[in-house]
């Protein structure tokens, strides 16, 4: 049995192809993953990412456990801040990675992936508190895209939210209940992520897409944070990756104490195993997990995401090699699929500027 975010039945009315996904179901695309990428890259989309958790931590004693559960300094955080941040095992290896909201004087809102709800709250209680899962409290609308703040301006007009830093976040009244609306986003564009009462939730993704936001699933979805070098649990992350061997050190607050953080400054001191790279394909063909990257005949790494780029028209990927033999920028290399060949050029995500 599938959960289900309280926007299925506006998908299906849409027309969405839908897919399994961490145990949901979710719109995969509407009309086409390549129109919704670049309807998001030149216009605006919105997409439904209520699948994501909601936990919420409350009191001194949960500030104190969550700042030992996550690698970012949460308690320094200012009220109406947000801050991405990873969550690790003893030995550094990542369980999730998610963006923490300071809520109030004593008051978090975690968000972590919608797979690792449960080990993200078991992570914060081994460390003495337990969070209250809000997951049915709100969704989360993400409206992204150059033409966002247009949007957006339209359906909450003089709401403020446009004027919001990168990372901020306020109370919006979104249709008479009160909601949150945050400078968060997932695909490099310019946007937001409206967290809506359930009440009102399906009435306000009506009133974005008929505002001009494109209703956008998760295939473009993965397109455009691929685009952007940005990693996804499963893939860049995992219980055997961490941080350091992701790329990810700029998210470790190194003065802050946390859980896998003695393992983590030995990863920091002896230099990571292997390390994370891009490859920008010059031949027909896309490329996929666990696909082998090859320079001339030699295996110098295994693909963790690959995907097609609409915006380049070619296939992209990002994928981990040993550091000792890491290929420059600039280099030719090959991915080995499935028996041909795709030839192409190692690049330093993310593999579009924006």
């Amino acid at each position: 049995m599938h959960k289900e975010t309280p926007l299925l039945a506006a998908h299906q009315q849409l027309g969405a192809k839908l897919t399994e996904f961490g145990g949901w179901d979710m719109p995969l695309q509407y009309e086409g993953i390549v129109a919704e990428h670049n309807a998001v890259r030149n216009d605006c989309g919105i997409f439904d990412v209520s699948h994501l958790g909601k936990l919420r931590v409350t009191g001194a004693d949960g500030g104190a456990a969550l700042q030992m559960a996550v690698t970012a300094d949460v308690e320094a955080l200012e009220i109406g801040r947000a801050k991405y941040a990873l969550v690790l095992t003893e030995d550094a290896g990542t369980i999730d990675d998610i963006f923490v909201y300071r809520i109030g004087p004593e008051e978090w809102l975690a968000v972590p992936n919608a797979s690792n709800v449960d080990a993200v709250a078991a992570a914060i209680s081994d460390q003495g508190y337990g969070p209250t899962d809000e997951w049915d409290r709100y969704a989360i609308l993400a409206v992204q895209g150059p033409n966002s703040f247009a949007v957006f301006e339209s359906v909450f007009p003089g709401s403020g939210a446009t004027e919001l830093k990168l990372h901020s976040w306020a109370v919006l009244d979104v249709f008479g209940a009160e909601g949150l609306v945050a400078r968060t986003g997932y695909t490099g564009e310019r946007g937001f992520e409206l967290y809506a009462p359930f009440e009102t939730a399906e009435r306000t993704f009506h009133a974005l897409i008929e505002a001009g936001a494109k209703p956008i699933g998760l295939g473009a979805r993965d397109t455009l944070r691929l685009e952007m070098g940005y990693a996804l649990y499963g893939h860049e992350l995992s219980l055997e990756t961490n941080p350091i061997e992701a790329g990810l050190s700029w998210a470790i607050a190194w003065d802050s104490e946390f859980r896998g953080k003695a393992a983590l400054v030995k990863v920091k001191e002896g230099g990571p195993t292997r390390k994370l790279f891009g490859v920008r394909c010059a031949d027909r063909g896309v490329p996929r997990q666990g696909y082998a990257v090859l320079r001339g005949d030699d295996h110098v790494g295994e693909v963790c995401s690959g995907n097609f780029s609409p915006t380049l028209g070619t296939g992209i990927a990002l994928a981990f090699g040993d550091a000792s033999a890491m290929p420059e920028p600039g280099e030719k290399v090959a991915i080995e699929a499935r028996g041909r060949r795709i030839e192409g050029d190692i690049v330093k995500p993310p593999f579009i500027k924006q």
